[in-house]
C-alpha cells in the first residue's frame, strides 16, 4: 500500500486532501491528513472575525464533514518534526511514515526582532488570535465606558499592507456600532496605521494604494508612512521617522506587517530559505522527489512575476500536486510543470468598498470591488469543497 501524508489543513493542504480523495478511488492508497485543529478556517474572513462580525461557527468548517473516512484518515495533532532522510513525520502523540509527503504548514509571523512585539502585539493570522483581539477590544471599550477618562482610545495597526488595510476597513465599519453599545463617543476612538513604505498597499499599484488610504482617511484613520516601529511596550509603541523617535499611545496594537516560513521546515533536512523551500517545476523539494511543498512556504523557481500568496495560488498548487501524485502512483504521464493562472487580487476596505486588480491588470475600485471580493470568497469555497462548502459559506454570511 502507498502511504500519502499531508500536514496542514489550510487552503493548500485541505484542497489537496479533497482532490486526492476524489482521484484515488481504485488505487491501493492510504491518505493521512494531520492538522492541529479539527477544522479548516476561511483565512480571507479573519479580519471580519477580528471585529466580531463573524464568530468561530461562521468562519470554520469541520474537517470530518468533508472527508471520506473510508479513504482519508484524519489525525488531530501538532507536527513537531519532519525527518526527510528517514521519511518520518513526528507529532506530539505519534510518528508517521510516508511514501509521499505533502507539506502545507503555512507561514508564521515575522517579528523582525522588534523588542516587545511578540509579548504585547496582537495578530489576526488565526482564529484564536482573531478571537483574542476582539475580546480585548471589547474589554478596552467596556473599561473606558466605565471610567472618567477623556483621552481617546488609540488602536494602532502595524503594517499598511493587505491585512492591515482590510482590518482598518472592518474597524471603521464596526466601531460606531460598538461605541453605541458602550455609550462611547466615536470621536474618542483613534485608529493609526504605521507603514514603513511611503504608501499603503505596496503590493498593489500606487493609484490603488492612494485610493484606499484616502477612503480610510475620510473615516478618521491616521497614517504614519515611511515610519518604523522600534519597540512595543504595554500601552505604547516607539516609532521612528526621518531619524526622529517618538512614543505614541497604543491601547491595542495589532501586527500585520510580516510573515516568514515555517519553523518545522527550517529545522528539517530540506534545504530552505528562512523556512521556505524553492521547489522544482513539479512543486517538489530539492533532493526529495517524494516531498511536495505547497502553500505559502513554496517558492516557485524561475518565476518572472512575484505573485502575492493568496487562496487562489494555494488552491492551484494543491490541485496540481494532487494530480501529480496521482499520476506517479498510476504510472501515467506526469504532464507539464506547474503554471499559475492568476485571476486577480482584491482587498476590501470595509463591507462596501475595496480595490483590486482583475484579468489583464484591470484596476477596480469601490462597491464593484467589494462585490467581486464577496463573489471571490464564494469561488474559493467552491474550489475547495465544491457545492457543500459553498452553501455552508453562503448560509453563514447571511446569519
Amino acid at each position: 500500500m502507498t502511504n500519502i501524508v499531508i500536514i496542514g489543513a489550510g487552503y493548500a493542504g485541505f484542497t489537496c486532501t479533497l482532490r486526492l480523495q476524489k482521484l484515488l478511488k481504485k488505487e491501493n492508497v492510504s491518505v493521512t491528513l494531520i492538522n492541529q485543529h479539527d477544522y479548516h478556517y476561511q483565512t480571507t474572513w479573519l479580519h471580519r472575525h477580528a471585529v466580531g462580525i463573524y464568530d468561530h461557527t461562521k468562519t470554520t468548517f469541520p474537517i470530518a464533514d468533508y472527508i471520506d473516512a473510508d479513504r482519508v484518515q484524519f489525525v488531530q495533532d501538532r507536527v513537531v518534526k519532519l525527518n526527510a532522510d528517514e521519511k518520518l513525520i513526528e507529532t506530539i502523540n505519534g510518528k508517521y511514515g510516508y511514501d509521499y509527503l505533502v507539506v502545507a504548514l503555512g507561514s508564521e509571523i515575522d517579528s523582525f526582532q522588534i523588542p516587545g512585539l511578540e509579548q504585547y502585539a496582537h495578530s489576526i493570522t488565526t482564529i484564536k488570535a482573531a478571537d483574542r483581539f476582539y475580546q480585548d477590544l471589547v474589554q478596552v471599550l467596556r473599561a473606558y465606558s466605565n471610567s472618567n477618562k477623556i483621552d481617546p482610545i488609540q488602536i494602532v495597526i502595524g503594517g499598511g499592507g493587505f491585512t492591515g488595510v482590510e482590518l482598518l476597513g472592518e474597524l471603521t465599519d464596526r466601531l460606531p456600532e460598538l461605541c453605541n453599545r458602550f455609550a462611547i463617543n466615536p470621536k474618542n476612538i483613534k485608529l493609526v496605521s504605521i507603514e514603513t513604505q511611503p504608501t499603503v498597499l505596496p503590493e498593489f499599484d500606487l493609484e490603488l494604494g492612494e485610493y484606499a488610504m484616502q477612503q480610510l482617511e475620510k473615516k478618521g484613520v491616521e497614517f504614519r508612512l515611511s515610519t518604523k516601529i522600534k519597540t512595543v511596550e504595554h500601552n505604547y509603541i516607539k516609532i521612528e521617522r526621518a531619524g526622529l523617535v517618538e512614543d505614541i499611545p497604543a491601547h491595542l496594537f495589532v501586527w500585520t506587517a510580516g510573515v516568514k516560513g515555517n519553523r518545522i521546515i527550517a529545522e528539517s533536512d530540506i534545504a530552505s530559505i528562512s523556512g521556505r523551500v524553492e521547489v522544482d517545476g513539479y512543486l517538489r523539494a530539492p533532493a526529495y522527489h517524494d516531498i511536495y511543498i505547497i502553500g505559502d512556504v513554496a517558492i516557485i523557481k524561475d518565476r518572472e512575476t512575484a505573485y502575492l500568496p493568496n487562496a487562489d495560488l494555494a488552491i492551484q498548487k494543491a490541485n496540481y500536486c494532487a494530480k501529480h501524485i496521482h499520476a506517479q502512483i498510476s504510472r501515467e504521464l506526469v504532464g507539464k510543470p506547474f503554471f499559475f493562472k492568476p485571476w486577480g487580487n482584491i482587498a476590501s476596505i470595509g463591507a462596501k468598498d475595496g480595490i483590486g486588480v482583475v484579468g489583464r491588470q484591470a484596476k477596480i475600485f469601490g462597491r464593484f470591488a467589494a462585490l467581486l471580493k464577496f463573489i471571490n470568497d464564494g469561488f474559493v469555497l467552491y474550489q475547495i469543497g465544491r457545492l457543500k462548502m459553498l452553501r455552508a459559506g453562503i448560509n453563514q454570511k447571511n446569519v
